[in-house]
């Protein structure tokens, strides 16, 4: 099976045999690798109208939901640097339930 990929602005997402990474293109530096079953993903909206944060994680239980993920319920939280304008959110959303999906686990 090919990896499942997803490209937004400068990050480039990646999942492949059970493993999910996150990569920013504009610095080797800032990548991210985990387990599917611990992964945990969250645009957050702190006004409605305005661009919100991107997190992925690491999850305390691995029955949480991988995508819509409780800030609370992470363990380990990676935030790069990109801002999610409402409008995108469906693309990450789209993405997400294919990768949840793939690792058996639930979006909220």
């Amino acid at each position: 099976m090919d990896p499942l990929t997803f490209d937004y602005e400068n990050l480039h997402l990646r999942v492949d045999r059970g493993v999910f990474e996150l990569f920013n293109l504009d610095s080797a530096e800032s990548t991210f690798r985990i387990p599917l079953h611990w992964l945990g993903m969250l645009v957050h909206y702190r006004k409605p109208d305005r661009p919100g944060e991107l997190f992925f994680g690491v999850v305390r239980d691995p029955h949480a939901a991988l995508y819509g993920t409780d800030r609370l319920a992470f363990r380990y939280r990676y935030c790069p640097a990109v801002r999610v304008p409402p409008g995108d959110e469906p693309l990450f959303r789209a993405y997400f339930t294919q990768v949840a999906i793939l690792a058996d686990r639930r979006v909220a």
